[in-house]
């Protein structure tokens, strides 16, 4: 068996894939063409984030192809639909790096209600009693408001209530969960939340879901955080929001467009902390998703089901 793997797994999950005599291929260049020659005869290939999409001419282009493994969870930047039609099996690993980008919407959380960002360079700066000025609010008692009670979005809810936050939460798809005060009118969850906090997968239904007229609505205090996907919020409205004072800061880990390039103005606000699309890649994240992705590649050399296969 042949797979196009164009970043290197955990090297237990690479020791899984060698020793069952799995030969692994890599990314010849970065261009749609490079990927389009180097799936040519592979029978499997593992999705990363990429500007490079797994569209109907990459997926015509790999004549071998039995498997497509997402190592992570969104599948916008597969074609799903097509490969399944054409007999290809797709899965991705949906449970092995949520807790780590939970505990990441927790700190991104935890740094912009202590303004980390200015505090942090002040402190490097030498500027140690003029910190002491600048404003921070506490967690206990204020109210978060989370979008999307998905896997993520559970799993924030539980941690928030460590804090003794007050958690309301909307989502179409959930009527009910323990410890939430689920909100069916999204512009109210906006208007009562502290800190709001995205998780979402990318849809019609959610990209663009947060702009101008939903920053408005926002508290002048609250917070925005996503460590979703970057296409749900408005970019260009968030950072005229933010110069206007509608909203007090945003702990953003997803952009509209990746990666920013040195002159994207969220950059340059005291008020945001930015990280590099990385809630997803602790230590123990990395390692969980690398193997859920060897054994899917396994399951089908073996002629089985892969665990986690979209239907």
């Amino acid at each position: 068996m042949k797979v196009y793997n164009p970043k290197p797994l955990a090297p237990v999950a690479e020791q899984m894939l060698k020793d069952a005599g799995v030969e692994i291929v890599g990314s010849s260049g970065p261009t749609k063409e490079d990927l389009i020659k180097d799936v040519a005869d592979v029978d499997v290939i593992v999705v990363w984030l990429s500007p490079n999409h797994i569209d109907k001419e990459v997926i015509d282009a790999a004549k071998k192809l039995k498997l497509i493994s997402r190592f992570g969870v969104g599948m916008e930047i597969v074609d799903v639909k097509y490969a399944q039609s054409k007999g290809i099996m797709v899965c991705n690993t949906p449970f092995s790096n949520i807790n780590s980008v939970a505990e990441h919407a927790m700190y991104l959380i935890m740094a912009c209600a202590r303004n980390s960002r200015i505090v942090d360079t002040k402190m490097h700066s030498g500027e140690f009693n003029s910190i002491k000025k600048i404003s921070a609010v506490e967690l206990e008692g204020s109210t978060l408001g989370i979008i999307g009670l998905g896997n993520i979005g559970k799993l924030v809810a539980k941690k928030a209530s460590g804090f003794d936050m007050n958690i309301i939460a909307w989502d179409p798809f959930v009527k009910e969960h323990p410890g939430v005060e689920m909100i069916t009118d999204l512009n109210e969850l906006l208007e009562r939340s502290d800190f709001v906090t995205l998780h979402t997968p990318e849809t019609p239904q959610t990209i663009g879901l947060i702009g101008a007229e939903q920053f408005k609505k926002m508290k002048k205090s609250a917070f925005i955080i996503n460590a979703a996907r970057g296409s749900a919020i408005k970019q260009n409205e968030l950072v005229e929001a933010l110069k206007a004072g509608e909203i007090a800061g945003a702990g953003l880990d997803v952009y509209a467009s990746e990666p920013l390039t040195s002159d994207e103005p969220l950059l340059a606000m005291d008020n945001v902390i930015c990280t590099p699309h990385y809630a997803g890649f602790t230590t123990g994240a990395v390692v969980k998703t690398g193997i859920d992705v060897a054994e899917s590649i396994l399951s089908v050399k073996d002629g089985e089901t892969p665990k986690y296969l979209l239907k």
